[in-house]
């Protein structure tokens, strides 16, 4: 079974074909993220490990999603389910009176770039409401920072390996969905060739 071409039917458009297979290539993405920080953070502060868990669960679930056709949906919550899992981690970590955790903050500008993978301007309304998402997420943090704490030693992840690791991704995720987007544009410039 390949995980890429779940929700890929004959009958939809090649343009959508395309999109389908981003938003499976995403979703694994994001499981693979929600699974290895799972595991790291398990390792030191059990009560975060529900943040990595839930992205790996709900990246999971939104391959199923595709399979039954629900391509739409999930594309729609692929496009920010991983900021949103992000934020929500971030706020736990930071103490009301710290700052950002820089490295974090760089994963989640990354992450803003996957609206722009699963979405062409052929689709510009969904677009802009995944970015509003998105970019309305970024700007709450410092309020999200402030509701939700979990008593951590920020320390640790302000000086830990966890800070490179955090690094890693987040030019990881910048450059796996910028490749994502120059080949989905030069699939569609072929196709176009072929018409």
């Amino acid at each position: 079974m390949n995980f890429f071409h779940l929700g890929i039917k004959d009958d939809i458009t090649p343009y959508m074909k395309g999109k389908v297979k981003l938003s499976n290539q995403v979703s694994i993405m994001c499981a693979f993220i929600g699974f290895f920080y799972a595991f790291f953070i398990y390792a030191h502060y059990e009560a975060l490990v529900i943040y990595p868990a839930m992205l790996f669960v709900i990246s999971i679930s939104l391959l199923a999603l595709n399979h039954f056709g629900m391509v739409q949906t999930s594309r729609f919550l692929a496009s920010f389910q991983m900021l949103i899992m992000a934020s929500l981690f971030h706020a736990s970590i930071i103490q009301s009176s710290d700052s950002f955790l820089i490295p974090f903050f760089c994963s989640m500008l990354a992450m803003t770039l996957i609206p722009w993978v699963l979405y062409g301007m052929e689709e510009k309304v969904m677009l802009i409401i995944s970015l509003t998402i998105c970019y309305g997420l970024l700007l709450s943090q410092g309020y999200l920072n402030q509701i939700l704490e979990i008593p951590v030693d920020v320390a640790f992840f302000r000086e830990s390996y966890l800070n490179i690791m955090t690094y890693a991704f987040a030019i990881a995720i910048a450059v796996v969905l910028l490749i994502m987007m120059k080949l989905d544009d030069s699939e569609r410039y072929k196709l176009k060739e072929v018409e």
